[in-house]
Protein backbone atom coordinates (compact mmCIF):
# COMPACT_ATOMS: atom_id res chain seq x y z
CA UNK A 1 0.00 0.00 0.00
CA UNK A 2 1.58 3.27 -1.04
CA UNK A 3 1.07 6.58 -2.67
CA UNK A 4 0.78 6.01 -6.42
CA UNK A 5 1.25 9.63 -7.40
CA UNK A 6 3.93 9.39 -10.13
CA UNK A 7 5.51 12.38 -11.78
CA UNK A 8 6.77 12.29 -15.34
CA UNK A 9 9.87 10.24 -16.11
CA UNK A 10 12.82 11.57 -14.14
CA UNK A 11 16.53 11.33 -14.85
CA UNK A 12 17.68 12.61 -11.44
CA UNK A 13 18.64 10.53 -8.41
CA UNK A 14 15.69 8.30 -7.41
CA UNK A 15 16.99 8.11 -3.83
CA UNK A 16 17.63 11.81 -3.27
CA UNK A 17 16.04 13.38 -0.17
CA UNK A 18 14.45 15.93 -2.51
CA UNK A 19 12.12 13.24 -3.87
CA UNK A 20 8.88 13.78 -1.98
CA UNK A 21 6.87 10.66 -2.79
CA UNK A 22 6.07 8.71 0.36
CA UNK A 23 6.22 4.94 0.59
CA UNK A 24 3.51 3.86 3.00
CA UNK A 25 3.85 0.42 4.59
CA UNK A 26 0.96 -1.13 6.55
CA UNK A 27 2.83 -0.32 9.79
CA UNK A 28 3.32 3.32 8.83
CA UNK A 29 -0.29 3.54 7.71
CA UNK A 30 -1.33 2.25 11.13
CA UNK A 31 0.81 4.90 12.83
CA UNK A 32 -0.71 7.69 10.73
CA UNK A 33 -4.26 6.51 11.41
CA UNK A 34 -3.53 6.31 15.14
CA UNK A 35 -2.02 9.81 15.20
CA UNK A 36 -5.08 11.17 13.37
CA UNK A 37 -7.39 9.44 15.85
CA UNK A 38 -5.49 10.72 18.90
CA UNK A 39 -5.32 14.29 17.59
CA UNK A 40 -9.03 14.25 16.97
CA UNK A 41 -10.19 12.54 20.14
CA UNK A 42 -7.53 12.86 22.84
CA UNK A 43 -5.92 15.66 24.84
CA UNK A 44 -2.72 13.65 25.27
CA UNK A 45 0.65 14.98 24.19
CA UNK A 46 1.98 12.80 21.33
CA UNK A 47 5.60 11.80 20.78
CA UNK A 48 6.91 10.11 17.63
CA UNK A 49 10.36 8.80 18.58
CA UNK A 50 12.97 7.51 16.15
CA UNK A 51 16.67 7.90 15.48
CA UNK A 52 18.10 9.97 12.65
CA UNK A 53 17.33 8.47 9.25
CA UNK A 54 14.23 6.53 10.31
CA UNK A 55 11.82 8.83 8.49
CA UNK A 56 10.39 11.17 11.15
CA UNK A 57 10.46 14.21 8.88
CA UNK A 58 8.89 12.31 5.98
CA UNK A 59 6.16 11.03 8.30
CA UNK A 60 5.50 14.58 9.53
CA UNK A 61 5.19 15.85 5.95
CA UNK A 62 2.87 13.00 5.03
CA UNK A 63 0.66 13.76 8.03
CA UNK A 64 0.54 17.43 7.00
CA UNK A 65 -0.44 16.43 3.47
CA UNK A 66 -3.21 14.16 4.75
CA UNK A 67 -4.49 16.89 7.07
CA UNK A 68 -4.68 19.36 4.16
CA UNK A 69 -6.59 16.88 2.00
CA UNK A 70 -8.87 15.13 4.48
CA UNK A 71 -9.07 17.15 7.72
CA UNK A 72 -10.58 20.44 6.67
CA UNK A 73 -11.52 21.39 10.23
CA UNK A 74 -7.89 21.14 11.40
CA UNK A 75 -5.83 24.32 11.64
CA UNK A 76 -2.35 22.86 11.14
CA UNK A 77 1.02 24.52 11.66
CA UNK A 78 4.30 22.66 11.09
CA UNK A 79 7.33 23.92 13.00
CA UNK A 80 10.93 23.19 11.93
CA UNK A 81 12.94 23.29 15.13
CA UNK A 82 16.15 25.19 15.72
CA UNK A 83 18.45 25.53 18.75
CA UNK A 84 18.10 29.31 18.36
CA UNK A 85 14.28 29.43 18.45
CA UNK A 86 13.26 31.39 21.54
CA UNK A 87 9.85 31.19 23.17
CA UNK A 88 9.01 34.72 22.05
CA UNK A 89 9.96 33.94 18.43
CA UNK A 90 7.89 30.76 18.50
CA UNK A 91 4.78 32.54 19.76
CA UNK A 92 5.21 35.35 17.23
CA UNK A 93 5.58 32.78 14.43
CA UNK A 94 2.39 30.94 15.38
CA UNK A 95 0.50 34.22 15.77
CA UNK A 96 1.70 35.25 12.31
CA UNK A 97 0.14 32.03 10.99
CA UNK A 98 -3.08 33.21 12.66
CA UNK A 99 -2.60 36.47 10.70
CA UNK A 100 -1.85 38.33 13.92
CA UNK A 101 1.20 40.57 14.31
CA UNK A 102 2.49 41.19 17.80
CA UNK A 103 6.05 42.49 17.32
CA UNK A 104 7.56 44.20 20.35
CA UNK A 105 4.94 42.94 22.82
CA UNK A 106 5.99 41.49 26.21
CA UNK A 107 5.98 37.71 26.36
CA UNK A 108 3.04 37.64 28.78
CA UNK A 109 0.95 39.58 26.26
CA UNK A 110 2.05 37.25 23.47
CA UNK A 111 1.08 34.18 25.48
CA UNK A 112 -2.34 35.58 26.33
CA UNK A 113 -2.96 36.57 22.72
CA UNK A 114 -1.99 33.10 21.49
CA UNK A 115 -4.27 31.39 23.98
CA UNK A 116 -7.15 33.67 22.98
CA UNK A 117 -6.71 32.89 19.29
CA UNK A 118 -6.53 29.16 19.99
CA UNK A 119 -9.78 29.39 21.96
CA UNK A 120 -11.45 31.47 19.23
CA UNK A 121 -10.39 28.94 16.60
CA UNK A 122 -11.85 26.07 18.61
CA UNK A 123 -15.08 27.97 19.23
CA UNK A 124 -15.39 28.28 15.45
CA UNK A 125 -15.23 24.50 15.06
CA UNK A 126 -11.58 24.17 14.08
CA UNK A 127 -8.91 22.18 15.89
CA UNK A 128 -5.47 23.87 16.14
CA UNK A 129 -2.70 21.30 15.59
CA UNK A 130 1.03 21.94 16.03
CA UNK A 131 3.44 19.46 14.41
CA UNK A 132 7.00 19.95 15.66
CA UNK A 133 9.80 18.32 13.67
CA UNK A 134 13.15 17.65 15.39
CA UNK A 135 11.75 18.78 18.73
CA UNK A 136 14.89 17.54 20.52
CA UNK A 137 16.79 20.47 18.96
CA UNK A 138 14.69 23.11 20.69
CA UNK A 139 15.97 25.16 23.64
CA UNK A 140 14.62 23.81 26.91
CA UNK A 141 12.51 26.91 27.59
CA UNK A 142 10.87 26.69 24.15
CA UNK A 143 10.25 22.96 24.48
CA UNK A 144 8.74 23.49 27.93
CA UNK A 145 6.38 26.15 26.55
CA UNK A 146 5.18 23.82 23.79
CA UNK A 147 4.51 21.07 26.33
CA UNK A 148 2.56 23.51 28.50
CA UNK A 149 0.66 24.73 25.43
CA UNK A 150 -0.65 21.18 25.00
CA UNK A 151 -1.17 20.23 28.64
CA UNK A 152 -1.90 23.34 30.74
CA UNK A 153 -4.62 25.96 30.84
CA UNK A 154 -8.29 25.82 29.96
CA UNK A 155 -9.11 22.94 27.64
CA UNK A 156 -10.33 25.23 24.85
CA UNK A 157 -7.08 27.23 24.97
CA UNK A 158 -4.83 24.22 24.34
CA UNK A 159 -3.32 23.13 21.05
CA UNK A 160 -3.00 19.55 19.90
CA UNK A 161 0.76 18.93 19.74
CA UNK A 162 2.75 16.13 18.06
CA UNK A 163 6.51 16.10 18.71
CA UNK A 164 8.71 14.28 16.18
CA UNK A 165 12.06 13.77 17.88
CA UNK A 166 14.96 11.49 18.66
CA UNK A 167 14.56 9.20 21.70
CA UNK A 168 17.09 11.24 23.68
CA UNK A 169 14.26 13.64 24.45
CA UNK A 170 13.06 11.18 27.10
CA UNK A 171 16.16 12.04 29.13
CA UNK A 172 15.28 15.72 28.91
CA UNK A 173 11.66 15.12 29.92
CA UNK A 174 12.86 13.18 32.97
CA UNK A 175 14.33 16.37 34.51
CA UNK A 176 12.45 18.35 37.21
CA UNK A 177 11.65 21.16 34.75
CA UNK A 178 9.18 18.84 32.99
CA UNK A 179 7.33 17.61 36.07
CA UNK A 180 4.03 18.14 34.28
CA UNK A 181 4.93 15.28 31.93
CA UNK A 182 5.68 12.97 34.87
CA UNK A 183 2.17 13.28 36.25
CA UNK A 184 0.15 13.26 33.03
CA UNK A 185 -0.56 10.62 30.42
CA UNK A 186 1.35 11.00 27.16
CA UNK A 187 1.32 8.78 24.10
CA UNK A 188 4.53 7.56 22.45
CA UNK A 189 4.88 5.97 19.02
CA UNK A 190 7.86 4.75 17.03
CA UNK A 191 8.72 4.67 13.33
CA UNK A 192 9.17 0.97 12.46
CA UNK A 193 12.01 -0.11 10.15
CA UNK A 194 11.30 -1.88 6.87
CA UNK A 195 11.24 -5.65 6.57
CA UNK A 196 13.30 -7.35 3.85
CA UNK A 197 10.26 -7.56 1.59
CA UNK A 198 9.45 -3.89 2.22
CA UNK A 199 13.03 -2.92 1.34
CA UNK A 200 12.58 -4.64 -2.03
CA UNK A 201 9.21 -2.97 -2.63
CA UNK A 202 10.58 0.40 -1.50
CA UNK A 203 13.46 0.22 -3.99
CA UNK A 204 11.05 -0.58 -6.80
CA UNK A 205 8.77 2.25 -5.69
CA UNK A 206 11.59 4.81 -5.79
CA UNK A 207 12.78 3.59 -9.21
CA UNK A 208 9.30 3.80 -10.72
CA UNK A 209 9.06 6.47 -13.39
CA UNK A 210 12.86 6.84 -13.72
CA UNK A 211 15.31 5.62 -16.35
CA UNK A 212 16.03 2.66 -14.04
CA UNK A 213 12.48 1.35 -13.86
CA UNK A 214 13.25 -1.84 -15.80
CA UNK A 215 17.07 -2.01 -15.77
CA UNK A 216 18.72 -1.69 -12.38
CA UNK A 217 21.33 -3.45 -10.22
CA UNK A 218 19.03 -4.43 -7.35
CA UNK A 219 19.07 -8.22 -7.53
CA UNK A 220 17.91 -10.42 -4.67
CA UNK A 221 21.45 -10.65 -3.28
CA UNK A 222 21.94 -6.89 -3.45
CA UNK A 223 18.60 -6.27 -1.75
CA UNK A 224 19.54 -8.74 0.98
CA UNK A 225 22.84 -6.91 1.52
CA UNK A 226 21.09 -3.52 1.68
CA UNK A 227 18.59 -4.85 4.21
CA UNK A 228 21.32 -6.41 6.36
CA UNK A 229 23.52 -3.32 6.42
CA UNK A 230 20.69 -0.82 6.87
CA UNK A 231 18.55 -2.91 9.24
CA UNK A 232 15.56 -1.46 7.44
CA UNK A 233 16.37 2.19 8.31
CA UNK A 234 15.15 4.20 5.35
CA UNK A 235 17.92 6.82 5.49
CA UNK A 236 20.61 4.13 5.33
CA UNK A 237 18.71 2.34 2.55
CA UNK A 238 18.79 5.51 0.46
CA UNK A 239 22.53 6.01 0.97
CA UNK A 240 23.39 2.42 0.06
CA UNK A 241 21.06 2.45 -2.94
CA UNK A 242 22.60 5.71 -4.18
CA UNK A 243 26.10 4.23 -4.08
CA UNK A 244 25.08 1.04 -5.85
CA UNK A 245 23.09 2.85 -8.52
CA UNK A 246 25.93 5.30 -9.16
CA UNK A 247 28.39 2.43 -9.69
CA UNK A 248 25.86 0.74 -11.96
CA UNK A 249 25.45 3.89 -14.07
CA UNK A 250 29.21 4.35 -14.40
CA UNK A 251 29.71 0.74 -15.45
CA UNK A 252 27.16 1.25 -18.25
CA UNK A 253 28.81 4.52 -19.35
CA UNK A 254 25.61 6.37 -18.61
CA UNK A 255 25.16 9.90 -17.36
CA UNK A 256 26.33 9.60 -13.77
CA UNK A 257 23.96 10.42 -10.98
CA UNK A 258 24.32 13.83 -9.37
CA UNK A 259 26.48 15.23 -8.01
CA UNK A 260 28.54 15.16 -11.18
CA UNK A 261 30.03 17.57 -13.71
CA UNK A 262 28.23 18.00 -17.00
CA UNK A 263 30.10 17.49 -20.25
CA UNK A 264 30.09 21.24 -20.93
CA UNK A 265 31.80 21.89 -17.60
CA UNK A 266 34.44 19.28 -18.45
CA UNK A 267 35.06 20.94 -21.82
CA UNK A 268 35.60 24.29 -20.13
CA UNK A 269 37.49 22.81 -17.20
CA UNK A 270 40.22 20.92 -19.12
CA UNK A 271 41.77 24.02 -20.82
CA UNK A 272 41.68 25.91 -17.52
CA UNK A 273 43.48 23.08 -15.73
CA UNK A 274 46.11 22.93 -18.50
CA UNK A 275 46.76 26.67 -18.21
CA UNK A 276 47.15 26.39 -14.43
CA UNK A 277 49.59 23.49 -14.80
CA UNK A 278 51.65 25.55 -17.28
CA UNK A 279 51.80 28.47 -14.86
CA UNK A 280 52.97 26.21 -12.03
CA UNK A 281 55.70 24.64 -14.20
CA UNK A 282 56.91 28.06 -15.39
CA UNK A 283 57.01 29.39 -11.82
CA UNK A 284 58.94 26.36 -10.59
CA UNK A 285 61.44 26.80 -13.45
CA UNK A 286 62.13 30.44 -12.51
CA UNK A 287 62.18 29.90 -8.73
CA UNK A 288 65.75 29.53 -7.34
CA UNK A 289 66.37 26.34 -5.39
CA UNK A 290 66.09 26.57 -1.62
CA UNK A 291 69.00 24.98 0.21
CA UNK A 292 68.39 23.31 3.57
CA UNK A 293 69.99 25.02 6.58
CA UNK A 294 73.33 23.66 7.73
CA UNK A 295 73.36 21.45 10.80
CA UNK A 296 76.43 21.75 13.05
CA UNK A 297 78.40 18.53 12.96
CA UNK A 298 79.13 18.58 16.67
CA UNK A 299 75.41 18.56 17.61
CA UNK A 300 73.34 15.50 16.82
CA UNK A 301 69.82 16.34 15.54
CA UNK A 302 67.08 15.78 18.08
CA UNK A 303 64.70 13.07 16.87
CA UNK A 304 60.95 13.20 17.12
CA UNK A 305 61.10 10.24 19.44
CA UNK A 306 63.35 12.10 21.89
CA UNK A 307 60.93 15.04 21.87
CA UNK A 308 58.09 12.66 22.71
CA UNK A 309 60.20 11.21 25.52
CA UNK A 310 60.79 14.71 26.92
CA UNK A 311 57.04 15.44 26.81
CA UNK A 312 56.27 12.19 28.59
CA UNK A 313 58.82 12.97 31.30
CA UNK A 314 57.07 16.28 32.07
CA UNK A 315 53.94 14.30 33.06
CA UNK A 316 55.83 12.51 35.88
CA UNK A 317 54.12 14.60 38.53
CA UNK A 318 50.71 13.54 37.20
CA UNK A 319 51.45 9.83 36.73
CA UNK A 320 54.46 9.11 39.04
CA UNK A 321 54.08 5.36 39.29
CA UNK A 322 53.91 4.91 35.54
CA UNK A 323 56.75 7.27 34.64
CA UNK A 324 59.16 5.83 37.21
CA UNK A 325 60.18 3.20 34.71
CA UNK A 326 61.00 5.96 32.20
CA UNK A 327 63.57 7.75 34.38
CA UNK A 328 66.43 5.36 33.61
CA UNK A 329 66.42 6.49 29.97
CA UNK A 330 66.88 10.22 30.59
CA UNK A 331 70.36 11.67 30.18
CA UNK A 332 70.39 15.10 31.85
CA UNK A 333 74.19 15.26 32.20
CA UNK A 334 74.91 14.63 28.55
CA UNK A 335 72.39 16.09 26.14
CA UNK A 336 74.20 14.68 23.10
CA UNK A 337 74.35 11.12 24.42
CA UNK A 338 72.68 8.79 21.88
CA UNK A 339 69.34 7.34 22.89
CA UNK A 340 68.70 3.59 23.03
CA UNK A 341 65.82 3.44 20.54
CA UNK A 342 64.57 0.00 21.55
CA UNK A 343 64.44 0.83 25.24
CA UNK A 344 62.95 4.26 24.56
CA UNK A 345 60.22 2.76 22.38
CA UNK A 346 59.42 0.21 25.07
CA UNK A 347 59.15 2.88 27.75
CA UNK A 348 57.09 5.17 25.53
CA UNK A 349 54.64 2.39 24.63
CA UNK A 350 54.26 1.50 28.27
CA UNK A 351 53.50 5.09 29.25
CA UNK A 352 51.06 5.65 26.38
CA UNK A 353 49.31 2.38 27.15
CA UNK A 354 48.87 3.45 30.74
CA UNK A 355 47.62 6.90 29.75
CA UNK A 356 45.18 5.35 27.28
CA UNK A 357 43.78 2.98 29.88
CA UNK A 358 43.25 5.90 32.23
CA UNK A 359 40.96 7.46 29.63
CA UNK A 360 39.10 4.19 29.12
CA UNK A 361 38.06 3.65 32.73
CA UNK A 362 37.89 6.75 34.91
CA UNK A 363 37.62 6.14 38.66
CA UNK A 364 35.62 8.84 40.45
CA UNK A 365 34.41 9.05 44.01
CA UNK A 366 30.75 9.05 42.99
CA UNK A 367 30.71 6.82 39.91
CA UNK A 368 33.34 4.23 40.78
CA UNK A 369 35.09 2.80 37.73
CA UNK A 370 33.11 3.84 34.72
CA UNK A 371 34.02 3.32 31.07
CA UNK A 372 34.61 6.44 29.02
CA UNK A 373 34.96 7.75 25.46
CA UNK A 374 38.03 5.79 24.34
CA UNK A 375 36.43 2.52 25.39
CA UNK A 376 33.25 3.39 23.51
CA UNK A 377 35.25 4.31 20.40
CA UNK A 378 36.75 0.81 20.28
CA UNK A 379 33.40 -0.97 20.27
CA UNK A 380 31.83 -2.34 17.11
CA UNK A 381 29.89 0.56 15.52
CA UNK A 382 27.30 -1.94 14.28
CA UNK A 383 26.52 -3.06 17.83
CA UNK A 384 23.91 -1.42 20.06
CA UNK A 385 23.61 -0.02 23.55
CA UNK A 386 20.86 1.41 25.74
CA UNK A 387 20.94 5.14 26.40
CA UNK A 388 19.76 5.42 29.98
CA UNK A 389 20.03 9.09 30.80
CA UNK A 390 21.39 12.40 29.57
CA UNK A 391 21.86 15.53 31.66
CA UNK A 392 23.63 18.88 31.67
CA UNK A 393 24.55 18.42 35.34
CA UNK A 394 26.75 15.58 36.59
CA UNK A 395 24.95 15.70 39.92
CA UNK A 396 21.86 14.34 38.14
CA UNK A 397 23.87 11.31 37.04
CA UNK A 398 25.26 10.85 40.54
CA UNK A 399 21.79 10.76 42.09
CA UNK A 400 20.52 8.45 39.36
CA UNK A 401 23.30 5.88 39.72
CA UNK A 402 23.11 6.00 43.49
CA UNK A 403 19.40 5.18 43.26
CA UNK A 404 19.50 2.45 40.61
CA UNK A 405 22.99 0.98 41.25
CA UNK A 406 23.61 0.04 37.61
CA UNK A 407 26.76 -1.74 36.53
CA UNK A 408 28.28 -2.06 33.05
CA UNK A 409 27.57 1.59 32.31
CA UNK A 410 29.65 3.97 30.23
CA UNK A 411 29.70 7.75 30.24
CA UNK A 412 30.51 10.07 27.38
CA UNK A 413 30.46 13.82 27.07
CA UNK A 414 29.02 15.76 24.15
CA UNK A 415 27.06 18.99 23.68
CA UNK A 416 23.34 19.67 23.60
CA UNK A 417 21.88 23.14 23.02
CA UNK A 418 25.45 24.51 23.12
CA UNK A 419 25.96 23.19 26.69
CA UNK A 420 27.92 20.26 28.07
CA UNK A 421 25.79 17.11 27.93
CA UNK A 422 26.67 13.94 29.85
CA UNK A 423 25.19 10.67 28.62
CA UNK A 424 24.99 7.29 30.37
CA UNK A 425 24.72 4.17 28.24
CA UNK A 426 24.26 0.61 29.44
CA UNK A 427 25.51 -2.66 27.97
CA UNK A 428 26.74 -3.73 24.53
CA UNK A 429 24.48 -5.89 22.35
CA UNK A 430 25.26 -7.42 18.93
CA UNK A 431 21.96 -6.43 17.31
CA UNK A 432 18.88 -4.28 17.72
CA UNK A 433 16.65 -7.19 18.75
CA UNK A 434 18.84 -8.24 21.68
CA UNK A 435 19.12 -4.64 22.86
CA UNK A 436 15.31 -4.37 22.90
CA UNK A 437 15.11 -7.61 24.88
CA UNK A 438 17.69 -6.32 27.37
CA UNK A 439 15.72 -3.12 27.86
CA UNK A 440 12.72 -5.11 29.07
CA UNK A 441 14.84 -6.67 31.84
CA UNK A 442 15.61 -3.28 33.42
CA UNK A 443 13.85 -2.39 36.70
CA UNK A 444 10.31 -1.03 36.16
CA UNK A 445 11.12 2.11 38.16
CA UNK A 446 13.99 2.90 35.77
CA UNK A 447 11.88 2.23 32.67
CA UNK A 448 9.18 4.57 33.91
CA UNK A 449 11.48 7.39 34.95
CA UNK A 450 13.82 7.63 31.94
CA UNK A 451 12.38 5.49 29.11
CA UNK A 452 15.74 4.05 27.94
CA UNK A 453 16.13 3.72 24.18
CA UNK A 454 18.16 1.53 21.86
CA UNK A 455 21.02 3.33 20.17
CA UNK A 456 23.72 2.16 17.76
CA UNK A 457 27.34 2.40 18.86
CA UNK A 458 28.01 4.12 15.54
CA UNK A 459 25.75 7.03 16.53
CA UNK A 460 27.41 7.20 19.96
CA UNK A 461 30.86 7.33 18.37
CA UNK A 462 29.67 10.03 15.97
CA UNK A 463 28.43 12.15 18.89
CA UNK A 464 31.78 11.75 20.66
CA UNK A 465 33.81 12.67 17.58
CA UNK A 466 31.67 15.72 16.74
CA UNK A 467 32.35 17.32 20.11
Amino acid sequence: MHDLEISKKRTDDPFSPTQHRYYLTPELNQRINLIQHLIQNSEQLLFVLAETGCGKTALSKQLTKIAEQHCEHWWTYTLNSSPALSTEALIATILAAFNVRQEGKPIQVLQESLRNHIAATRYNGQLPVLLVDDAHKLPLATLKFIVELAMQGEQLSRMRVVLFCEPQITSILATPEFEIVHNTLIHTLDVPPFSKTQVRDYLQFRLQGTQYTNIHPFSSDVIKKIYTESEGIVGDINLLAQQILRQFAESRNEQPLPPSLSSSKWLWGIPIVMVLIGIVIYWQYLKPPVLPPEVPTEQAPVSILENQATQLQTEKTTHPTTLEQFSSFSTPNNATQPVDSARLNSAKDSVLSDLKSRHDIIPTEWLGEIKRENWLRRQNPNAYTLQILGAHDRLTLKKFLKKHKLKEVALFQTTYNTKEWYVLVYGIYPNHKQALAARETLPPSLLESTQPWVRSLGSVQKSINQR
